[in-house]
């Protein structure tokens, strides 16, 4: 089977080099520059959990003369899950199929816009990864992926995709309604990743701090009132007490904390900023989630401006918005 890894990074470097280690065909594609020619030059370094290795495996940041694929696996952030299912739909082979595992609602749906619902498999995972350097993927913590077709159908292919995976020592299953995984994977990072980006403490510190208990548990409260009105059913009987089982254990960053730290747009729109969209559909009030976002919008540009952007001139800004103000009429107080 050949793979096309759409998305790199961090879970995707560490899904796409255990699988190329096996002898899998798998070939990464990222839009980094840096992340792919390092792969190219000295291979992808995994490091983390099971010990260092480099693995040797094609990289490319275009799907432009890549041969077709048989699958494609979509690691992308959920910015990128309209131009990624576009890119599957130019590397795969007319009966080639495409599997999401990343974050937040909306993926299976972009996918299936352009794919078609027969040639989309959903799940999540429940790995942790870091991204530490270009051309290096860090395996942090070892979770399940539990996958499956979107109607519930046992085939040869999802059936083909688990041995796949667990042969590469990731442990995997089927499920018979991957839609509630996902939905349970997603209470999960609504309660857990944009506390930690806007604190900037590990989800295990995070736990030990009160008043971020308390706030998680408003968070969580307003999470579980639009699933519940949703009619959507998890497949954890008690997500409260897994999310605080896995802050209490887990000392991982989750992907949002990252990519603040790194200067990147967070995937928000597509996790607290979905539920938020959710919630005003129902006419459900969520005042903790919507702050949480809007924090969350403020970091990122913050992190953006001290990292990408050049120094800031605030006298010459100042005196450009009170000229501003007083063309508009205004009266500087």
């Amino acid at each position: 089977m050949k793979i096309c890894m759409i998305g790199a990074g961090a879970m995707g470097g560490v899904y796409g080099g255990l699988l190329a280690r096996t002898g899998c065909d798998v070939t990464l594609l990222d839009i980094r520059a840096d992340h792919v020619a390092a792969i190219e030059r000295d291979g992808l370094k995994l490091v983390g959990i099971r010990g260092e290795h480099v693995v040797r495996l094609p990289a490319v940041s275009s799907a432009e003369g890549l041969a077709p694929m048989d699958m494609a696996i979509v690691f992308t952030d959920a910015n990128a899950t309209a131009d990624a299912a576009r890119t599957a739909q130019a590397v795969l082979k007319p009966e080639g199929f495409a599997m999401t595992l990343q974050n937040g609602i909306g993926n299976v749906e972009a996918l299936v816009a352009v794919l078609g619902t027969a040639r989309v498999v959903a799940g999540v995972s429940m790995n942790s990864a870091a991204c530490p350097a270009p051309g290096c993927s860090a395996y942090t913590n070892q979770g399940m992926t539990s996958i499956g077709e979107l109607d519930g159908q046992d085939t040869k292919r999802i059936r083909d995709v688990c041995r796949m995976l667990n042969d590469a020592q990731i442990p995997a299953e089927i499920v018979p309604d991957p839609m509630a995984y996902v939905w349970g994977k997603f209470v999960l990072n609504c309660g857990v990743n944009a506390l930690t980006a806007v604190t900037q403490l590990r989800s295990g510190d995070m736990y030990r701090v009160p008043e971020m208990n308390e706030l998680q548990q408003h968070v969580i409260d307003e999470i579980l009132t639009v699933v519940n009105r949703k009619g959507i059913r998890l497949p954890d009987e008690d997500p409260r007490g897994t999310i605080r089982d896995h802050c209490r254990i887990r000392f991982n960053k989750p992907s949002m904390m990252q990519h603040i730290e790194q200067g990147r747009r967070t995937e928000i729109d597509a996790i607290n900023g979905a539920l938020v969209r959710e919630a005003r559909a129902l006419g459900i009030p969520v005042p903790y989630n919507e702050a949480v976002v809007a924090v969350v919008k403020g970091l990122e540009k913050s992190r953006r401006q001290q990292l990408h952007e050049p120094p800031i001139d605030y006298a010459e800004r100042e005196a450009q918005a009170e000229a501003e103000f007083r063309a508009e009429g205004g009266k500087p107080h």
